[in-house]
């Protein structure tokens, strides 16, 4: 390759170099951003889990009761019996599960609680994490209850708290918003304990008609990372009242906030892909054919095909290194400004169920906000350079099969 050639040509054609190496940096660099943002949706919309650490939450809807006394479920908290539950622990993609029971209780002072298993793998765990003061502990009608509940009704550890005729003691203190406002609770008991008062609240009893107190109404799952399929489906064709919220729930949030990896943005992406394509095709037939007469005039003086083949694959290699050199520099300063911006993500009130005519119980900040986890990832770069090179190098490939077509005997007039 003559390279002093090549920089004439470029000279003489500033406009032309220009537009092709500014369009194809510009469309690396946006190719970069997109794959960078589809990378971390999933953690993204994973994030109202993560505080928990589960993947996916099941609910299922229940009945309004007719009078808010005593303990009752919040409507998206119907029983789920042990059946149901050992058929969802059953499918395919689930690792593990854990269980609880969610209520409201309406009494002396409105208090929310969640019953939990012991033993569980997540909320006790869960529990156990955010002790502020005191021991972890559920048996002998022992619970636990936020600071916050604790602060609002001069609450201290050992002190006695009702629901009903059922007195519970005071165990241990926990720190507030302990789950990320999912099944929020102001107090936690045993598992056996709530269902317990569930088996024998009234309403309860005329809603559903118990066929036994084995059940709960929150179930949570842990996924295999690596498998592939619904999970929503799965659970949904166990039952159809079943709730499902899981990543699944949030990805449409985020992807509609990031409109660039929304389903419309990747169509408009994937179009304006295509007709860069068309426009770099036909850009480099033009060129060959604008430099027919420089192509004859150079066979005549003794370049020969493979000459002429190094010099003009090379000068096409040359611009398109630069335009991706220029299209990384710019998916730089891109990602660098995507870590600055925020996506929020509004909880569902099935899955923070607090009594809607009760303004001082619903206004717990249902909003989960982050920054965008992006960073520049050398090895997809890597990879999308070696892409783009190939696309555009296949192109620029073809079209100099022109040059065969020209014959020098044609410009010796």
């Amino acid at each position: 390759m003559i390279f002093n050639y090549f920089i004439s040509f470029c000279r003489a054609n500033k406009i032309k170099t220009a537009v092709l190496i500014v369009s194809i940096g510009l469309y690396f660099a946006l190719a970069v951003s997109l794959l960078a943002l589809d990378k971390i949706l999933p953690k993204l919309a994973s994030l109202p889990f993560e505080k928990i650490g589960v993947q996916t939450i099941v609910q299922k809807t229940g009945v309004i009761p007719e009078h808010m006394t005593g303990v009752i479920f919040p409507h998206s908290n119907g029983p789920i019996y042990s059946k149901e539950i050992t058929n969802l622990n059953n499918l395919d993609f689930v690792e593990s599960a854990d269980t609880g029971l969610y209520f409201w209780y309406f009494g002396d002072v409105y208090k929310n609680a969640f019953g939990v298993d012991e033993n569980g793998p997540v909320f006790a765990r869960l529990l156990k994490q955010n002790i502020a003061e005191g021991s972890f502990s559920l048996a002998d009608h022992k619970v636990l209850v936020t600071k916050d509940f604790a602060q609002k009704n001069n609450i201290s550890l050992g002190d006695e708290i009702s629901f009903g005729q059922e007195i519970f003691t005071v165990s241990a203190l926990l720190r507030s918003n302990v789950s990320g406002n999912i099944v929020p609770a102001d107090v936690y008991m045993s598992l056996p304990d709530s269902q317990n008062l569930a088996f024998n609240s009234s309403e309860m009893k005329r809603a559903y008609k118990f066929a036994n107190s084995n059940f709960t109404n929150v179930v949570a799952l842990n996924s295999n990372p690596n498998w592939q399929g619904d999970k929503e489906k799965l659970i949904k064709n166990l039952d159809k009242d079943l709730i499902v919220f899981s990543q699944k729930t949030f990805s449409k949030e985020v992807a509609d906030q990031l409109k660039v990896i929304s389903s419309l943005g990747k169509i408009v992406f994937a179009g304006l892909g295509l007709v860069m394509l068309v426009i770099f095709s036909l850009l480099a037939m033009y060129n060959f054919k604008t430099r027919e007469k420089e192509i004859a005039i150079l066979r005549m003086i003794g370049w020969e095909l493979k000459d002429l083949k190094k010099q003009f694959i090379a000068e096409g290699m040359i611009l398109l290194t630069i335009a991706l050199i220029i299209g990384n520099i710019v998916s730089l300063v891109v990602l660098a400004f995507l870590k600055t911006q925020r996506v929020t993500m509004e909880l569902p009130w099935e899955l923070s169920a607090r009594p809607h005519f009760m303004p001082q119980e619903n206004a717990i900040d249902r909003v989960i906000s982050a920054h965008l986890p992006v960073h520049f990832d050398p090895v997809m770069s890597v990879a999308t350079t070696f892409i783009f090179f190939l696309i555009f190098g296949i192109i620029y490939y073809v079209s100099f099969q022109r040059i065969k077509n020209i014959k020098p005997s044609n410009y010796l007039k």
